[in-house]
């Protein structure tokens, strides 16, 4: 029998946690179950900030990204945001809230790096700033009868694009970063001075920046610091650091732990874990793979020009275009095998379209 190791309170085969090389996997013992939850998965994060129970978790931790906010009351919207054009697919937020101000705030959760995802927080932005002039809900009754509705006035509340990330960012100047963790930008003069307007912020949790390990609660001085190290290391904590104090931190442990979840809510973390299970799995064998496809291949061609441009040259590029085609070649394979995984277990077109990567034509073709 196969050797297995608890994940979450799931057995796991070794063998698929070593290749993971994770510390949220490899550093849980095998005889213990986890405590708490990771809370940078889906069914978790939105248990922990998107209940009504634990709103003030959300508005605490709102408040401690952006510096001299104060939220006296928050109100969750509906997070499915429907096209405000035919042609358009409806965009569905982690969590959408608003103040009694009429301020709003997207929270995202973002689990991996993903190409243009700055282009893609301005571009969900644009959803709560027209819904302010007209809602998706007025065109639509607009259009049926053929009518315009009148605008009195462009004035706009602010908006807030909150994500939290489990990377870093690239960026220019350290200037950027505030706490060497968060990174915030509004719309400003060229010379970084005035601000144009207040309608629109975008503040990114860059956990990737957190410089401790799982064993090193006592070196987190600020509630940032702490916060980052609750969303990287909590799920293999058997309890909270003493130095987390804080009523929030109590708070957040608390609610994060699995026991306090019910059945139905278990079923879908476990889902969302093994999800991300497999598909780190797979990215990391498709590396591998792709690396020795790319020794491979680059060993080829370096031998065939040789002779014209030298060994040396040809080596180097014949293993870096070999490494390049691999990897794409066995990200794609990754890409499929995990979005079958998911229609069989029930997940939507639009969710398995968000996950992978791959268009929803694509994905109704494997359905």
């Amino acid at each position: 029998m196969r050797k297995k190791r608890l994940v979450s309170g799931y057995p796991v085969p070794e063998e698929c946690a070593s290749v993971l090389n994770d510390p949220l996997i490899d550093n849980i013992p095998p005889e213990t179950q986890a405590r708490y939850a990771n809370i940078m998965l889906d069914t978790a994060f939105k248990i922990v900030f998107g209940s009504a129970a634990n709103k003030s978790l959300l508005i605490q931790l709102l408040e401690c990204l952006i510096p001299g906010k104060k939220i006296s009351s928050l109100k969750y919207e509906d997070k499915e945001i429907p096209g405000f054009f035919v042609t358009e697919k409806k965009t569905i937020f982690d969590l959408y809230c608003k103040t009694d101000k009429g301020e709003r705030f997207v929270v995202e959760m973002q689990l991996h790096e993903q190409t243009h995802y700055c282009d893609r927080a301005l571009f969900y932005s644009t959803y709560p700033i027209r819904e302010q002039l007209i809602t998706s809900k007025e065109e639509e009754k607009l259009r049926k009868n053929k009518k315009q509705k009148k605008i009195n006035s462009y004035e706009l509340k602010p908006v807030y694009m909150v994500s939290i990330l489990d990377h870093s960012l690239n960026h220019v100047s350290s200037d950027a970063i505030r706490d060497g963790l968060v990174s915030s930008y509004a719309i400003r003069a060229d010379n970084g001075g005035e601000l144009m307007t207040d309608s629109l912020h975008f503040i990114y949790l860059e956990l990737g920046r957190l410089p401790y390990r799982e064993d090193e609660a006592w070196k987190c001085e600020t509630l940032v610091e702490k916060l980052a190290f609750a969303f990287k290391y909590m799920s293999i904590l058997h309890e909270r650091p003493a130095e987390f104090g804080e009523a929030f931190f109590r708070r957040l442990f608390q609610a994060a732990e699995l026991a306090t979840m019910t059945p139905l809510q278990r079923k879908q973390y476990d889902i969302d874990m093994f999800t991300e299970i497999d598909r780190r799995a797979q990215l990391a064998f498709a590396s591998e793979k792709g690396l020795a496809e790319g020794r491979e291949k680059g060993l080829a061609e370096g031998r065939e020009r040789g002779l014209a441009e030298g060994r040396e040259k040809g080596l180097a590029e014949g293993r870096e275009m070999g490494l390049r085609e691999g990897q794409e070649q066995g990200l794609r394979e990754a890409a499929y095998s995990i979005a079958k995984r998911m229609i069989e277990r029930g997940f939507p077109a639009v969710d398995v379209a968000e996950m992978t990567g791959l268009s929803e034509d694509e994905i109704r073709q494997l359905e």
